[in-house]
């Protein structure tokens, strides 16, 4: 019930809406109500009296009713529909912007495919929840109610006896809800799982055919898919059972109203029109019963898609802006690592009592063995995370008391394997500022070394670039990478072993495109190929987490340290 609860609250908005939609469900309800009255009065009265006259002015009466339920129900499935389709597509805008909010940490441990499926599949659910959950909710109440009213005028006798079967439609439908919700509940996460397995084959499907494990896979596939089969199998045998069971209850309830009702007829203690109208109240008493049953049913499903739409906005993200956070429009560049501390979750340490300072306009490369800890840095410096201990100023603030968004405005990360949207040239380049003119766009791409090549593919600029740069080469997309983190002009640019994968020849050209580029820049370069950073102002070694030393190349060659070993080992390896 919280659940549900807290789903008619996100509908108040809505306020003005629902309102119209109540007075025309109230409509459509009572309009259905009016026909057996009339029937009743043309048995009894028309039929008995032969009055041809009044029998024409009470079927004008009875199309009248009939066309104007008809208007009143075409109003209805209008306004409903149309708000069922607005209020998914408002959440679906707050999920997904709640969703932009939050830190890495939760992108980490929540799988790709499973946020996919709430914001799509568990969100759709909901539609039916608002369009024929509530709204038929509504309409089956006052049908049951008013016809129910009108049973008793008409024959209280019988309408004790339609009452008969509805204690066991309650005990009936308790015990299905109990049976049915966990199985909804494993319906949706096992939905969850198949989307998840979809999108990482989709990903991987290179490795995938490198490797041939084609059959592998589809295997793997097949089985989260016979998970979700048997899920919805089993929700199926609960129904199938369970619609047509409560059904023949109430068609046992219209029985007994007619073969009493007959008697009662035989007997001249009804009328005959009094038991027609009777009949088809009945119906109109059983039916809404019915359709409650069958609404208990998206009720379930709304409550299982419900749960786990509230499970993301119930999140807290580790990364968020301080209330006192301020924005800072410009900055020098000083950066500031003092006495920090990391660990990812709850695991060991990566970083122990870093400390170092990064000049306005210097060059600081981060070397180290793999593992030692130098993307955690790069990371915390774009505060993707908070530090366990210590804190990290720019310009003597805080951190964690600047805006992320100023914070992200004046850094920029150029990554081994930088991502590129499935657009084209121009559109991933803009990333860098939605704002920028073709002039700049150009200028930015030359200042990369990436004007020449983008203007021998197809369209130039306009060229699509498929999935993740699919159809560029691995130098070309880092130089896409860096045009965009030039265009948008940084004070702070990070590099995260920028180089590492791509050729010698793609390498020169981005090393002669980061010698212009990062002149006047703090930069932080983190550096496999340990060749590349020779001139870099300060050089920080890494080890296990903790900073073993600290200088330029020259001196750390002299010290004979990890720094050394490191690079005589590379060029002994090169030559």
């Amino acid at each position: 019930m919280q659940i549900l609860r807290r789903l008619f609250l996100l509908l108040t908005p809505y306020w003005k809406t629902l309102i119209l939609s109540a007075l025309l469900l109230v409509g459509r309800a009572g309009l259905e109500l009016v026909p057996p009255l009339f029937q009743k009065e043309i048995i009894d009265e028309v039929i008995a009296d032969l009055d041809l006259e009044y029998l024409g002015i009470l079927i004008a009466a009875l199309v009248g009713a009939y066309a104007l339920s008809q208007l009143v129900q075409i109003g209805d499935n209008y306004v409903r529909h149309a708000l069922g389709e607005r209020f998914i597509f408002d959440l679906r805008v707050r999920l997904y912007a709640y969703l932009q909010k939050m830190s890495l940490a939760f992108f980490e441990r929540t799988s790709t495919g499973e946020l996919m499926s709430r914001v799509t599949n568990d969100l759709s659910s909901l539609e039916h929840f608002v369009t024929h959950g509530s709204a038929l909710t509504a309409v089956d109440l006052i049908r049951l109610i008013g016809g129910s009213i009108i049973l008793f005028v008409l024959d209280w006798r019988l309408a004790a006896l339609v009452l008969i079967p509805v204690p066991i439609l309650a005990v009936a439908l308790r015990h299905y809800n109990t049976k049915i919700r966990p199985v909804y509940r494993s319906v949706r996460a096992r939905l969850g799982d198949i989307n998840a397995k979809l999108q990482d084959n989709l990903s991987g499907i290179r490795v995938i055919q490198a490797f041939a494990r084609e059959e592998m896979e589809r295997q793997r596939f097949t089985t989260e898919s016979e998970r979700y089969y048997r899920a919805r199998v089993e929700g199926i045998r609960y129904w199938s059972v369970f619609f047509p069971a409560i059904r023949f209850l109430g068609a046992m309830g219209s029985v007994i109203v007619l073969g009493v009702g007959a008697i009662m007829v035989i007997k001249g203690e009804l009328s005959l029109g009094t038991l027609v109208a009777f009949l088809s109240y009945t119906t109109s008493f059983y039916e809404p019963i019915n359709r409650l049953t069958e609404v208990d049913n998206i009720f379930q499903e709304a409550i299982a898609a419900g749960e786990r739409f509230f499970e993301i906005l119930d999140e807290t993200t580790e990364v968020s802006d301080a209330p006192d956070a301020v924005a800072l429009s410009t900055i020098e560049g000083n950066l500031v690592f003092d006495g920090v501390a990391f660990r990812y979750g709850t695991g060991d340490k990566v970083l122990h009592d870093i400390a170092f300072e990064m000049a306005p306009g210097e060059m600081v490369a981060l070397v180290g063995p793999s593992g030692a800890g130098k993307t955690s840095i790069a990371n915390l410096i774009c505060r993707f995370y908070d530090p366990n201990k210590g804190k990290i100023t720019i310009d003597g603030h805080d951190l964690r008391r600047i805006k992320l968004s100023a914070l992200r405005q004046q850094v920029a990360v150029v990554l081994q394997d930088s991502f590129l949207f499935n657009n084209n040239v121009a559109e991933n380049l803009l990333y860098g500022k939605p704002d920028a003119t073709r002039e700049e766009l150009t200028q930015a791409a030359k200042a990369a070394n990436a004007h020449e090549f983008i203007m021998q593919l197809p369209q130039g600029y306009d060229t699509e670039i498929g999935e993740r740069g699919v159809k560029l080469s691995g130098g070309q997309k880092q130089r896409l990478a860096l045009a965009r983190a030039i265009l948008a002009d940084p004070r702070i640019l990070i590099l995260d072993e920028a180089t590492s994968s791509v050729d010698a020849e793609a390498e020169f050209l981005i090393q002669q495109a980061l010698e212009r580029v990062l002149e006047g820049r703090t930069s932080l370069v983190i550096a496999h190929r340990l060749s590349t950073v020779r001139n870099a102002d300060k050089i920080i070694v890494l080890d296990q987490g903790l900073i073993v030393e600290t200088g330029r190349h020259d001196e750390l060659m002299q010290h004979g340290g990890l720094y050394s070993q490191l690079y005589r080992r590379q060029m002994a390896i090169a030559i």
